[in-house]
């Protein structure tokens, strides 16, 4: 089965939800915590279209902005083929990110809505008097365990779970094109403001650069912890899983001591790190089963250079420095 031709994210998942509508294609893990969370491609295509009513149904209009606060959860992606089918545009920020610096990507990007974890939920209102274009909030229960404000207290928010219950619809599409804008992400701000990067439809509906670059295919199953707010998950672990039909896993968060135990227990062929997670890995105390493990290669943004062979010894496997 050959991946489809698209040029845009929704035309991509809804030529798979037609033609493989029951692949498992995302697991959201649970860390022992809540249940694993699954998305075939048709439940994909159902929730993003009735997300993609729920954003129109708030009066937002092709080219409108919507922010994204979350930590990796289905309705993350669901969000983004939402943005695909209307032509509105997502706004992914890190959920940590709080005070001066959230509310200027907000203002900066003009987004009227929020979605957000309610784990930032606080975050979001504490800059909420500073955020006059901000119409909508969406809260997604982080299940979690802790004691988070929920949307009942929040002007204007609402739990999202209640718009992921409506009755199935099914939205015409904005005509979206390879060229148009379909996401702004911001840069970490080291340097002064953050930056707003735009990216385009054509980034996503081949399956980013990663299908490109070092020839995966469906066999693979990648896990990342990097979150979908970075351009690494989302370019080297979830667009490659969606166009190809892998069976991609995500955590919440990356977190070293359980990195072994989650590629183990679903058997994935690789992970992408980033900066000093390769230190931090490496760092761990070694096992005598450090080598047992189902990973094939590791793709790496920053290994140091001086334990790249010792890395692929200890582990057993090979790695990509990108």
């Amino acid at each position: 089965m050959q991946p489809p031709a698209a040029e845009t994210m929704a035309e991509l998942v809804a030529k798979w939800a037609e033609t493989w509508p029951d692949r498992d294609v995302l697991t959201f893990e649970g860390a022992g915590i809540r249940p694993d969370e699954i998305r075939t491609y048709s439940e994909l295509w159902s929730n993003a279209n009735r997300l993609a009513a729920s954003l129109l149904s708030n009066g937002m209009r092709r080219g409108d902005r919507f922010a994204v606060l979350l930590r990796n959860h289905p309705e993350f992606v669901e969000l983004m083929i939402a943005g695909s089918i209307t032509g509105c545009i997502l706004v992914p920020i890190d959920a940590r990110t709080r005070g001066p610096k959230l509310a200027y990507s907000l203002n900066d990007s003009g987004c009227r809505g929020a979605v957000c974890g309610d784990y930032a939920l606080a975050h979001l209102e504490e800059i909420r008097s500073d955020l006059p274009r901000l119409e909508w909030i969406w809260v997604v229960d982080g299940q979690e365990g802790s004691a988070n404000p929920g949307a009942s207290d929040v002007a204007s928010a609402i739990e999202m779970k209640t718009l992921l219950e409506e009755p199935q619809t099914w939205v015409d599409w904005r005509d979206t094109k390879a060229e148009d804008p379909f996401q702004i992400m911001y840069t970490s701000g080291t340097t002064g403001d953050p930056k707003g990067v735009v990216l385009f439809n054509r980034r996503y509906g081949r399956g980013g650069p990663a299908v490109d670059w070092y020839g995966v295919t469906r066999d693979h199953r990648p896990y990342t912890g990097l979150s979908l707010t970075h351009g690494n998950a989302l370019g080297m672990t979830l667009m490659p899983a969606l166009a190809l039909g892998q069976r991609a896993v995500f955590s919440r968060r990356f977190t070293k001591s359980r990195l072994w135990d989650v590629v183990r227990q679903y058997n994935c062929t690789s992970f992408n790190i980033i900066g000093g997670m390769a230190t931090a890995i490496y760092s761990m105390p070694e096992k005598i089963d450090d080598a047992d493990n189902p990973v094939e290669y590791v793709l790496s943004s920053g290994m140091p250079a001086n334990i790249w062979e010792a890395f692929e010894k200890r582990f057993g496997l090979g790695f990509l420095e990108f």
